[in-house]
C-alpha cells in the first residue's frame, strides 16, 4: 500500500509530470523565452562508478591521441585550396566541431593535464587555418558554404570554439565565431540568397542554431534576421515549426532524419532570444512525439539514421542519431525542468551510450542495435576514413559527446537559484552559489547498481538556498533522510527539494529498491520484453550462457522475482587481456530448469559476442498504446469524431479505453470509452453530448488484457472542440466509409456503381464479360485512355488493403497500373502494377517499396490481387496466397485523395492498362490472410 503523500515545511515534493500539448509548459517562467534549467558552465565534476571509468579511458585512449592519430582532422582546414583537390566526404567540415564538443565539455569532467594541452593546441591550430573571410571549412574557394554539407560543418565549429570560449574566456574562439557567422550572412541573406540553395538542407539549416547560440553569447542585431530566414526557408524543407505547432508526429514530418534535431534545436534558441512561445511549443511537441514513437528500449534514436514511427523496428540504431536525442532532450530539461527528460538522458547514458563505446575506450559503433553485435564504426563506415584521418567518421568524433553531455545536466541552476541534481551516480561536483560562496556536492553511492544515495553538502560558510534532487521514475517508494528528518514517501513527485541553511558536513540520504521489471514490446518484438533493473536494460549475452541466442528460454514476470544479482570484481589483468567483466550479472530461474544468465546491455557483446536485448516472455500486459489521431492540438467540429492507436499483434486479447477529461492531469474524467481489440473506435454522439462546442479537452488511452494494465506514455493530448456544424467526414480516412471499414466499394458489373466512393467521369472503358463469364459481369479498360478513378476522404496512414479480379488483355511495354492512388512524386500509398509482364505491390512515399522479385501475370486469365498494408510489411497475394512481401514505412502520410483502376489517377503520363476489372475493394485496414481467402473465393 502506497503512504500518504507528505506535505512537510522543510521538505516538500514538487510535481514534476509537465503536461505538454499544444501549449507552453504549465509551470510560468519568472521572464519570456527563460528557461527553467540551466547547465553550470564553471562547474567542475569527477565522476566514479562506470562512468567515471568510461570518461577516464576515453580521454586517455581516444581524446588525447585522436588529433595526433589523424593529423588530417586538421590539416584538410590547411590544404583545401591545393591541388589536386582533396576527396573529402561531404561532412568532414563537422569533424573538428564534433571533436571540440566532446573535448571541451569532457574537460569539466576530467582532471587529466594532457587533455587541457590537447584542446588548447587543437583551439590555436583550428582559429589559424580560419581565412581572412572568415571560412573555416575543407572545401576550395569555389565551394565555400555553396555546397556539400558546408553550412553544417561550421554550424559544428562554431559550438565547439563557443564551449572553449564559455569555459576559458578565450576571445580569438569568439571572434572566430563572428567572422564564421559575418561570412554566413554575407553569402546568403545579404546576398538575397535562400539558405535553401545550399542543399542538403536539414543538414545546413542547422546553422540556424549556431546563429542562435552566438546571439545569446554575443547579441547581434544581423543575427536574429538571418535565423528567421532560415524559419521561413524551413517551410520549403523540414517544416519544423509548423508541423510542431501542428502536433505532427515528427516522423511523419518532411525531413525526418537525425540532423534535423540540430533544426529544432534553432527552434529553442529562437525562443530564448524572442520569448515567443510558439517555438517551445513546437520544439516540445516534436520531442514528445520522438519520445512515444522512436525512442528505442535502449535509449537510443533512429532507425536507418532517422524517424521512423516504430521504436520496436529492428535496425541501425546509429551513434550521431543517439547523441542528437540527447542533445535535445537535455533542452527539453532545460525549458521544462521535467524529471522525465533527466529520466531519458539517464536511459540513454546507462544504455545507449555506454554500450556504443567498446569499454577499452579505444572506440565507438555506428550502429548500437536493439539486438546484434556492435562493430567498430572505423569498420562500420570505413568509407569516410581517408590518409591522414585513418580513424575519423561522423561517429568516433561525435560518440564521446554523449558523456561529455552529462557536464551539463549533472547539477543545474533553476532560475530562481534552486541547485538542482539529476545525476544520482558517484560524483564530486564544484561549483558556487548565486553570491560565490564555494559549493561541494559529493554522491557517495554504487548507483545505479545500489539504491542508497547519499548526498554530502559541503559549503564554505552556511548558506540558506534550495536543493532539488531528482528520484527516478521507476522509483515506487523511498526512504528519505534530511538533517533533522527521517521518513518515507510514495513517489508521486519526482523531486525532492529542500530549502534551509545548509552547513559543511549535511547529508541527504535516499534509499529506495532496485527490482527488476519487465517492459513489454510491441509489433516486431510482440511476445517478447525488455527487463530492466533501475536504469539498467539488462541482456542476454552467449559469454555467459552454455545456449545460444535462439534457445532463449521463454520467462514469465514471475520469474523475476527469484532472480540473484551479483557484481563481478573488475579483474585489471584480465581486462589487458580483453576481457571485460560487466556491470552486473542476473541469473533466471526459468520453468525450464534452466538459469537464464544476463548482464547489463553496455557491456553485452564487448568481445563480438552476439547479444538480445528483447526476451521471448509470456503472461505480459499490454504494451503502451500508441495515439495517432487526432494529431496533438487538433481542433475538430462538434459532434462524433474517431480516436485511432497503433495496430498491435496482440490487440485480440486487449480492451482499449479512451479517458477524456477537462484537464491535462485527467482528473474528473468526463467520460471513457472502451472497445475489445481494433485500432480505432468512434466516440458515440452521447458522449459528445457531455462536451461543449468551443472548449478544450484532453485525453489518453490505457490497454488491459489478464495479466495487467498499462497507459500511454507521456502527456495527456489536447484536443479542441470546435463550433457546432455540419463535420467533414475526416474519419472516413481512418474507420472507413462504409461497413468493414470500406473505403470504395465496387461491384464493376458492367458499369462503374460504387457503393462507396465518389466516381469521377469515367473515360475510356465498356462493359464487359465478368469472372462467371456472364455479359455484363465487368468493365474493361482501353489501355489507352481508359480508367475509373474514385474519390476518398483521405488515406488511411497506418494499414489499409486493396482486392479486386482482374483480366489481363495484353501486357504494356510500359509500366501498367492495376492500381494506383498517386497524387505526386514520392506520394503514392498503394499501387498495384505490371513492369515486364510481372506482378508488384508498391508503396512511393519517402522511398520506393517493392514487393520483389515480381510474380509472372497470365494474360486472358482471371486472377484475384489483393495488396495489404499491416505495420511495416507490405504483401502480395494472388488467388488468395501471398506470394511476396516487402518491408514498408511503418506509417504513410498520403495527401492522396484518389485512387485509380487501369492508370495513374493523376500522372498524365502513359501508365494505362488494358484489363478487365471486377469486385473492387479499398479498406481502411488490414485483411488478414484468412480475410483474403474468402474474397478471393467469389464476389
Amino acid at each position: 500500500m502506497r503512504p500518504p503523500r507528505l506535505t512537510l515545511a522543510v521538505l516538500a515534493l514538487v510535481i514534476g509530470q509537465t503536461t505538454w500539448a499544444a501549449g507552453p509548459p504549465a509551470n510560468p517562467k519568472p521572464a519570456s523565452g527563460a528557461a527553467r534549467f540551466q547547465p553550470i558552465p564553471s562547474a567542475r565534476f569527477k565522476l566514479g562508478g562506470e562512468v567515471g571509468r568510461r570518461i577516464d579511458v576515453g580521454v586517455d585512449r581516444w581524446l588525447v591521441p585522436a588529433p595526433v592519430s589523424n593529423p588530417g582532422m586538421l590539416d584538410m582546414f590547411r590544404v583545401r585550396d591545393r591541388k589536386p583537390v582533396p576527396q573529402i566526404v561531404p561532412w568532414a567540415g563537422e569533424f573538428a566541431g564534433k571533436y571540440l564538443i566532446s573535448a571541451v565539455q569532457t574537460l569539466r569532467m576530467s582532471d587529466d593535464p594532457r587533455l587541457e594541452a590537447t584542446v588548447r593546441a587543437f583551439v590555436s591550430r583550428l582559429i589559424a587555418a580560419q581565412d581572412a573571410d572568415g571560412y573555416l571549412g575543407p572545401f576550395p574557394r569555389a565551394e565555400r558554404l555553396l555546397g556539400n554539407w558546408d553550412l553544417w560543418g561550421h554550424y559544428h565549429v562554431m559550438l565547439g570554439l563557443l564551449a572553449w570560449h564559455e569555459r576559458t574566456g578565450d576571445l580569438r574562439a569568439l571572434d572566430a565565431c563572428k567572422k564564421m557567422a559575418a561570412l554566413v550572412l554575407k553569402t546568403y541573406p545579404e546576398a538575397k540568397k535562400s539558405f535553401l540553395d545550399a542543399g542538403s538542407q536539414e543538414m545546413n539549416l542547422a546553422i540556424a542554431h549556431g546563429l542562435g547560440r552566438l546571439h545569446l553569447v554575443s547579441p547581434d542585431p544581423r543575427l536574429l534576421p538571418a535565423m528567421k530566414a532560415v524559419e521561413k526557408d524551413w517551410e520549403r524543407a523540414g517544416d519544423y515549426l509548423r508541423t510542431g505547432l501542428a502536433g505532427v508526429d515528427y516522423f511523419r514530418t518532411p525531413r525526418p532524419r537525425w540532423e534535423s534535431f540540430h533544426d529544432l534545436q534553432a527552434l529553442v534558441s529562437l525562443f530564448e532570444i524572442t520569448g515567443d512561445a510558439k517555438y517551445a511549443t513546437a520544439f516540445l511537441n516534436h520531442w514528445w512525439s520522438i519520445r512515444r514513437t522512436d525512442r528505442h528500449n535502449t535509449g537510443g534514436f533512429s532507425t536507418g539514421e532517422q524517424a521512423c514511427g516504430d521504436a520496436y523496428e529492428p535496425g541501425a540504431i546509429e551513434t550521431c542519431c543517439t547523441i542528437a536525442w540527447s542533445a535535445i532532450t537535455l533542452d527539453a530539461l532545460r525549458l521544462t525542468g521535467d524529471p522525465t527528460c533527466a529520466d531519458e538522458l539517464e536511459l540513454s547514458l546507462e544504455n545507449a551510450i555506454l554500450g556504443a563505446q567498446h569499454p577499452s575506450g579505444r572506440w565507438c559503433t555506428y550502429s548500437t542495435p536493439m539486438d546484434g553485435i556492435r562493430e567498430a564504426s572505423p569498420h562500420a563506415i570505413v568509407f569516410q576514413a581517408r590518409a591522414g584521418t585513418p580513424e575519423l567518421n561522423c561517429c568516433s568524433v561525435n560518440g564521446p559527446r554523449g558523456l561529455g553531455m552529462l557536464s551539463e545536466w549533472a547539477v543545474m541552476r533553476k532560475y530562481d537559484g534552486t541547485i538542482v541534481v539529476n545525476y544520482l551516480g558517484p560524483m564530486k561536483a564544484s561549483l558556487t552559489l548565486a553570491d560565490g560562496t564555494p559549493l561541494t556536492l559529493e554522491t557517495r553511492t554504487k548507483y545505479p547498481l545500489d539504491g542508497t544515495i547519499e548526498l554530502a553538502v559541503n559549503v564554505a560558510k552556511p548558506a540558506t538556498f534550495a536543493l532539488q534532487v531528482r528520484v527516478p521514475g521507476f522509483v515506487d517508494t523511498l526512504k528519505v533522510d534530511v538533517p533533522g528528518r527521517s521518513f518515507e514517501a510514495a513517489n508521486r513527485a519526482r523531486f525532492l527539494r529542500t530549502r534551509r541553511e545548509w552547513r559543511a558536513g549535511d547529508v541527504v540520504r535516499l534509499r529506495f529498491d532496485l527490482p527488476l521489471r519487465a517492459v513489454p514490446g510491441d509489433r516486431a518484438t510482440a511476445g517478447m520484453a525488455s527487463i530492466y533493473r533501475g536504469p539498467i536494460l539488462l541482456a542476454f549475452d552467449p559469454r555467459f550462457n552454455a545456449f545460444d541466442a535462439d534457445a532463449l528460454p521463454t520467462l514469465r514476470p514471475a520469474d523475476l522475482a527469484a532472480a540473484k544479482v551479483t557484481f563481478p570484481p573488475r579483474d585489471a589483468a584480465a581486462e589487458a587481456a580483453g576481457a571485460f567483466a560487466p556491470q552486473l550479472l542476473v541469473e533466471v530461474p526459468t520453468s525450464d530448469g534452466r538459469v537464464l544468465r544476463l548482464c547489463d546491455y553496455a557491456t553485452a557483446g564487448a568481445s563480438g559476442t552476439p547479444y538480445r536485448s528483447w526476451l521471448p516472455m509470456r503472461d505480459l500486459p499490454p504494451a503502451p498504446p500508441l495515439p495517432v489521431s487526432p494529431d496533438v492540438g487538433a481542433t475538430l467540429p462538434w459532434g462524433p469524431f474517431a480516436v485511432a492507436w497503433r495496430p498491435s499483434p496482440l490487440a485480440a486479447g486487449t480492451t482499449y479505453r479512451l479517458v477524456v477529461s477537462g484537464s491535462p492531469d485527467l482528473s474528473s474524467p468526463l467520460f471513457t470509452v472502451e472497445q475489445k481489440g481494433g485500432s480505432r473506435l468512434v466516440v458515440p454522439e452521447d458522449k459528445v453530448a457531455l462536451l461543449k462546442p468551443e472548449s478544450k479537452v484532453y485525453w489518453t488511452l490505457t490497454a488491459r488484457n489478464a495479466h495487467g494494465t498499462t497507459a500511454s506514455d507521456g502527456p495527456s493530448r489536447l484536443l479542441r472542440i470546435g463550433q457546432r456544424g455540419a463535420r467533414p467526414n475526416a474519419d472516413a480516412a481512418v474507420l472507413g466509409a462504409g461497413p468493414d471499414a470500406l473505403l470504395v466499394a465496387d461491384r464493376l458489373a458492367g458499369a462503374p456503381r460504387p457503393e462507396y466512393g465518389a466516381l469521377e467521369p469515367p473515360t475510356g472503358i465498356r462493359p464487359a464479360e465478368g469472372p462467371d463469364g456472364k455479359a455484363g459481369g465487368a468493365v474493361e479498360t482501353d489501355g489507352v485512355h481508359g480508367k475509373l478513378i474514385y474519390g476518398v476522404p483521405g488515406f488511411p496512414e497506418w494499414e489499409y488493403a486493396v482486392s479486386l479480379r482482374v483480366r489481363v488483355g495484353a501486357i504494356p511495354d510500359h509500366l501498367g497500373q492495376l492500381v494506383s492512388a498517386w497524387t505526386a512524386p514520392q506520394d503514392d500509398p498503394i499501387r498495384v502494377v505490371i513492369e515486364k509482364g510481372k506482378l508488384y505491390a508498391r508503396i512511393e512515399a519517402g522511398g520506393g517499396v517493392s514487393t520483389d522479385p515480381g510474380v509472372p501475370v497470365p494474360v486472358g486469365k482471371w486472377i484475384h490481387v489483393a495488396a495489404v498494408k499491416r505495420g511495416s510489411r507490405l504483401t502480395l497475394y494472388l488467388d488468395g496466397k501471398p506470394v511476396a512481401s516487402a518491408p514498408a514505412p511503418v506509417g504513410v502520410r498520403s495527401a492522396s485523395r484518389a485512387v485509380a483502376l487501369g492508370g495513374n489517377p493523376r500522372f498524365p503520363g502513359d501508365e494505362h492498362l488494358n484489363a478487365r476489372f471486377a469486385d473492387l475493394r479499398l479498406f481502411a485496414r488490414a485483411l488478414d490472410d484468412a480475410e483474403v481467402s474468402r474474397l478471393a473465393g467469389g464476389p
